[in-house]
């Protein structure tokens, strides 16, 4: 293990933010190895000191995860890039499959290889624009957290979800404002504060039962 991932591991073994198990920590920190190996040449993050990571990635990711409603048995990760949220959810949740929509062909190969050398059997990797996708099914949580222009698509996120139970998107109030103009009474809408943000909330629309 390199360096940086041992300091990782320590950062991870002192967090407050949600009791980790050994095999989480194991888990956690040698995925933060491996995209610290391929980020030199695909450029997954910019934030790739041991804090920092954790601060940004690892910590809104268990934050995220602590919100997901018991009826959901599988997450959707939209744009899942370097697999953030979805790559440290399939870590902490065994029991949800991880369904991480990437349509950068390297990236995908990125996560593929991830969940293959950390033995996650329950994550899928789709290769698609998630415009293309269908409908997701009713028990999933769809997740948004870093895609390119979100307010112009939230609407077509909004679509895709219809049925899901659960759509869990990281942004700014004004997102939260634009999605609001877009779901019935059907849903229900709420955001939380990021952890260690004063501006990052993330936008939790549920579907009325």
């Amino acid at each position: 293990m390199t360096p940086e991932a041992e300091q990782m591991k320590d950062i991870l073994l002192v967090a407050q933010a949600r009791a980790l198990a050994p095999t989480e920590v194991d888990l956690l920190s040698k995925y933060y190895e491996l995209v610290l190996k391929w980020n030199k040449r695909l450029h997954l993050t910019t934030l790739t000191r041991p804090q920092e990571f954790f601060e940004r990635h690892i910590l809104e990711s268990t934050f995220s995860e602590s919100m997901i409603l018991p009826s959901v048995n599988q997450v959707w990760d939209f744009g899942s890039g370097l697999g953030v949220p979805g790559m440290v959810i399939a870590i902490l949740r065994p029991d949800l499959v991880a369904r991480l929509v990437e349509a950068s062909r390297n990236k995908a190969l990125f996560l593929e290889e991830a969940a293959a050398h950390l033995n996650l059997k329950n994550v899928k990797v789709v290769e698609s624009r998630f415009e293309a996708l269908e409908d997701l099914p009713e028990e999933s949580c769809l997740m948004a957290r870093a895609i390119e222009k979100m307010e112009k698509i939230i609407p077509e996120i909004l679509r895709l979800g219809v049925r899901s139970s659960q759509i869990l998107i990281f942004g700014g109030k004004s997102l939260e404002e634009k999605a609001r103009a877009y779901i019935n009474d059907k849903r229900t809408i709420e955001s939380s504060l990021v952890p260690g943000s004063n501006r990052r909330y993330l936008i939790n629309i549920v579907r009325s039962t």
